[in-house]
C-alpha cells in the first residue's frame, strides 16, 4: 500500500509498479476530504508539524552561517549536511501548502540545503578526488 497527498504521481507510481512486475494487481484511488471534521484537525492528528518544524529550525541555523574555508572542510559540512538532510523525507508528510503552518520552515530548509549542496559541491569533490588519488598511489 502506498499513500500519498500527491495524486499527480499517479504516472510515477504505475511506471514503478509496472517495473517491479506487480502492476497488473495494482490499483489507485483517490479521494477528497470528505464534511465531517476539518482537514487542519486530521493534520493536527496525524503529524507533529510542531516538533517537524522544529527540527527544520534547528537545521536552519546549524547550515546557514556555515561556511568552510578549505576543501577538506567542504568534504565535511557536505558530508554532514546530507546526513542531516536525508532525515527528513522520513519525517515530512509533504503536505500541501494549505495544510502547513505559515512561514513554513521546511521550504526554507530545502533552498538551503539546495544551495549549500550545490555551492560547497566544487570544493568538496576535488578534495574527495585528492583523497581517492592519495589512496590509490598508497596502494600500489
Amino acid at each position: 500500500m502506498w499513500v500519498s497527498p500527491h495524486a499527480s504521481q499517479q504516472a510515477e507510481a504505475q511506471r514503478i509498479l509496472a517495473t517491479a512486475g506487480v502492476g497488473g494487481a495494482a490499483m489507485s484511488f483517490v479521494a477528497s476530504y470528505g464534511q465531517i471534521g476539518g482537514q487542519e484537525e486530521l493534520v493536527a492528528r496525524s503529524w507533529d508539524l510542531g516538533s517537524l518544524e522544529n527540527r527544520y529550525e534547528d537545521f536552519i541555523e546549524e547550515f546557514t552561517g556555515l561556511d568552510p574555508a578549505t576543501g577538506e572542510a567542504a568534504l565535511q559540512a557536505q558530508i554532514r549536511l546530507v546526513h542531516e538532510w536525508r532525515r527528513f523525507p522520513f519525517l515530512d508528510p509533504r503536505l500541501p501548502a494549505r495544510l502547513l503552518p505559515q512561514n513554513w520552515s521546511g521550504a526554507k530548509a530545502a533552498n538551503l540545503f539546495h544551495t549549500r549542496h550545490a555551492d560547497w559541491h566544487p570544493a568538496a569533490q576535488r578534495h574527495w578526488e585528492h583523497l581517492t588519488s592519495e589512496a590509490a598511489s598508497r596502494s600500489r
